[in-house]
């Protein structure tokens, strides 16, 4: 199975709750995405990629200190994948 990227994510993510200037390193919180938002990806991912795993219980998980990129990395690792340093420091 291949993995969605962190930029697919946040494309989803994007086109799904439609805010502007979203940036996965900004906490949740104060993101400007609402648990509505979380869900509907949520429920896109699953359509998507069935055999992600991905259930509500990620939104959860939010708290003040929760980024799209650590959810994007928490689903890697479920998957048993390692997030890649990309060249800019962050992760891939």
């Amino acid at each position: 199975m291949q993995l969605p990227t962190l930029e697919v994510f946040v494309d989803r993510l994007v086109a799904v709750s439609r805010i502007e200037g979203f940036d996965p390193d900004t906490p949740l919180t104060t993101s400007g995405v609402d648990s509505l938002d979380l869900m509907e990806w949520v429920y896109d991912m699953q359509e998507r990629y069935p055999d992600l795993g991905l259930d509500e219980s990620i939104v959860e998980s939010v708290n003040d200190t929760v980024t799209f990129r650590v959810i994007h990395q928490q689903v890697l690792a479920a998957h048993g994948v390692t997030p890649v340093a990309s060249a800019t420091g962050g992760d891939a």
